[in-house]
């Protein structure tokens, strides 16, 4: 079943550092196989903090979803992202409700 990775950030305090993660991110984005990302220019809040910008992606599994952010290549531009914001990330995995 897919994985999503989503990431939640409710505060930026260096916009170029947050750029330099973003140019940094991106061809790891790209070169992953069968990862998949959306994200809109605004999130809108239903509920907790107020987010400045949520992303999500798309792996094939858990277990692809943990290598791909566990993974060296994303820990070294994931500091940036530290280093620039605050908010949180966390892993979901679908599921396919019972059907009664």
């Amino acid at each position: 079943m897919a994985a999503y990775i989503i990431f939640c950030t409710t505060e930026v305090h260096d916009e170029e550092r947050l750029a330099e993660y973003r140019r940094q991110v991106v061809p790891l984005l790209q070169t992953t196989p069968g990862l998949k990302v959306f994200a809109g220019p605004i999130p809108i809040t239903l509920e907790g903090p107020p987010l400045v910008v949520a992303v999500v992606a798309e792996l094939p599994d858990l277990e692809a979803a943990k290598r791909w952010y566990y993974s060296a290549n994303y820990q070294r531009v994931a500091a940036i992202r530290h280093a620039a914001s605050r908010g949180f990330a966390f892993i979901v995995e679908s599921f396919t409700p019972p059907k009664h």
